[in-house]
């Protein structure tokens, strides 16, 4: 990383100071009084690129009394220029925001390369310098106050150290990876082991499955045969039983035939019975005769019945004709009654009719007049009533004869009816006595075929009898022929079943020969998986990486060192170290000597501990950068100089000369 450019506004010290170009300069020293804002120019840069400074709060890097910060760094990686801009807003939940911005050459434009993430952006960016921050600050970067980051470290974080600048850690994601495919290798041998242990269980069973399978066969036979003697039995009743309702189908057609005989027998014995009737002709006279004289005594009756009706309708007509004139003499009668009435009742009388004034003579003549009009009015309706009376009884009287009369009438059609059948029958006497004859060649041969008919239902009927007792003795039903087909289907089920186990087994066989296979395999994996775990583990390949760094790593310290004083001191560095146990425990020990021997890192003065410290530092950066396949292109030293006199500063300015 070159940086080209700072912009930084309201942070620590600086307002606004505008940007600041590093294009052109090689080593730049920065000089000015304690508080002047040299180190917050470094602060500035870590800030911009790592989100950290020599603060722990990031709101403590605003300028006092301003609510946010920004710094914008401008660097090269190669061939390429990249921009950071970070802000930040004072407060608890201060808001920042970081930006990765790559130069277009060809849109000539910044272009955005930032993730969603404050926290993945800050991952692409580490990923691109391959460095964060501690491993900056333990080798390219000499912080104010902590030159000695690195050499005052416990062996273990400086081999930490010292793993982060070779890239040691893709190593870890290695040997974490292998132990996955271990565990998971490991699990899958086991999940095998587990099936291999249940197949072993079933192909133990193929004795047993065998035995099993003889003797369901053995079942499955005997079942096979009892069910065919079975059927075969039930085939022979099933053939009698259709025989018998073939004969039972006879027995009816012949009963039909039968009654159909005997229906037509008994006709024609009535139709014979009848035409020898028709065929008597002294007989038909004799009857007919009898019919006449019969119908010739209800001559007298039928005359007096006529009369009698006739008797009756005059009766009735005068009754009505009486009861009408009764009833138009009430309201006839009613104004007669009015003007004597009115006569009666006036003082001064008036005629009624005229008008005129009325003598009292002639009032009662006229009174006298009216009452016997009105009585000879009631006297009419008197007579009328009781000869209404009379002719209602007469009619009574009339009604009670008729229907004696009609009762000896009602016989009257049947004898008119007999006597046309007996004309007719003796019109066709001679037909009949033909008929007759023929009826009883007819009665003949069908008395002949009705004797046949029933002689042949006797003897089928008696072979149905007999179906029936076959039957019925019969000790074998359909409920037991299903039953001996369900043992059947049951034992041949268990005959599938048993085969199919002995099928199981060679699929088992053939399971356990793949399982075997697969599981050599995976106990192959697990092997590769174990050493490349373990060659990816800290006593691996970085163990190795680390054992070959340390002796370049030596040997630029030592030529930095050399050069700072004149030879007079050397660095040493061991990656063992025994414990007291005897065992040898793996370190990163610093050890140092001058002509006086060796003696701890404490015992040297302040210049002194800086020349180590700076040699050391100088040579981290140099292998961090051989690491990343470039020249070592930055370093920061943020203090040092005081601690030297005019021959170590001499010195330590060649040294950084000649690492340019």
């Amino acid at each position: 990383m070159i940086p080209i450019e700072l912009e930084i506004l309201n942070f620590l010290a600086y307002r606004d100071p505008g940007p600041l170009s590093f294009e052109g300069i090689h080593i730049a020293c920065l000089a000015g009084p304690n508080g002047a804002g040299k180190s917050s120019l470094l602060d500035a840069i870590t800030w911009a690129v790592w989100g950290k400074a020599r603060t722990n709060s990031p709101d403590e890097l605003i300028h006092q009394g301003q609510a946010e910060m920004r710094v914008a760094l401008t660097f090269d990686l190669g061939s390429v220029r990249f921009r950071v801009n970070r802000q930040r807003k004072a407060g608890k939940r201060g808001a920042s925001l970081l930006e990765l911005q790559a130069w277009d050459p060809e849109t000539e434009s910044w272009r955005g390369i930032s993730e969603k993430t404050i926290r993945a952006t800050q991952k692409k960016i580490i990923d691109l310098l391959r460095l964060d921050y501690e491993t900056f600050v333990n080798s390219a970067f000499l912080v104010q106050g902590r030159a000695d980051e690195f050499t005052t470290k416990t062996p273990n974080q400086r081999k930490q150290v010292l793993a982060n600048i070779l890239g040691l850690s893709r190593w870890e994601v290695y040997e974490r990876r292998a132990k996955e495919h271990i565990g998971e290798t490991k699990a899958g041998i086991h999940r095998l082991d587990g099936r291999l242990e249940e197949i072993e269980r079933e192909l133990k069973q193929r004795e047993a499955y065998e035995s099993e399978m003889a003797a369901v066969e053995v079942e499955a036979n005997k079942a096979a045969k009892r069910l065919e003697e079975a059927e075969k039995q039930w085939a022979d009743l099933e053939q009698t039983r259709h025989e018998m309702i073939a004969l039972q189908r006879q027995i009816d057609d012949l009963t039909r035939r039968i009654t159909n005989i005997e229906r037509e027998v008994a006709d024609a014995e009535r139709e014979r019975a009848t035409d020898q009737v028709r065929a008597d002709k002294a007989a038909l006279n004799a009857a007919l005769e009898e019919v006449r004289t019969a119908l010739t005594k209800l001559k007298p009756i039928q005359t007096r019945l006529e009369e009698i009706m006739h008797i009756r309708a005059t009766r009735a007509e005068e009754a009505a004709r009486l009861d009408g004139v009764n009833q138009a003499l009430g309201p006839e009668t009613e104004p007669v009654k009015a003007r004597l009435a009115v006569l009666k009742a006036a003082t001064e009388p008036v005629c009624p009719t005229c008008g005129q004034q009325l003598t009292e003579k002639h009032r009662s003549e006229l009174v006298a007049e009216l009452e016997m009009e009105i009585e000879k009015r009631r006297g009419q309706y008197r007579v009328n009533r009781d000869r209404i009376v009379e002719l209602q009884a007469r009619i009574a009287e009339n009604d009670r004869e008729r229907l004696g009369l009609e009762g000896q009438l009602a016989e009257r059609p049947e004898l008119e009816k007999r006597a046309g059948e007996l004309e007719t029958a003796l019109s066709h006497a001679d037909e009949a006595a033909q008929r007759v004859a023929e009826l009883e060649q007819k009665l003949t041969r069908w008395l002949k075929d009705l004797k046949q008919d029933r002689k042949r239902r006797q003897a089928l009927e008696s072979q149905v009898e007999e179906s029936e007792r076959r039957l019925r003795t019969a000790s074998l039903s359909q409920a037991d022929v299903d039953k001996l087909r369900l043992e059947k289907r049951m034992a041949d089920e268990r005959v599938g079943g048993a085969r199919q186990k002995l099928a199981a087994l060679e699929s088992f066989e053939k399971q356990r020969a793949e399982r075997l296979a697969e599981r050599e395999r995976m106990a192959v994996d697990l092997g590769l998986y174990e050493d490349l775990r373990e060659a990816f583990g800290k006593r691996g390949v970085p163990a190795m990486i680390i054992e070959t760094a340390v002796p370049e790593l030596e040997r630029s310290a030592n030529e930095l060192l050399g050069r700072m004083t004149d030879g007079r001191m050397h660095v040493r560095i061991e990656t063992q170290r025994e414990i007291k146990t005897g065992e040898l425990r793996e370190v990163l020990d610093i050890i140092i000597s001058d002509e006086l021997g060796s003696r701890p890192y404490e015992l040297y003065s302040g210049g002194e501990a800086f020349r180590i410290n700076f040699a050391i530092r100088i040579a981290l950066s140099r292998l961090l950068a051989r690491r990343a396949g470039a020249k070592l292109r930055s370093l920061f030293i943020d203090e040092g100089f005081g601690t030297q006199d005019a021959r170590g500063r001499e010195h330590l300015i060649a040294a950084i000369n000649a690492i340019q």
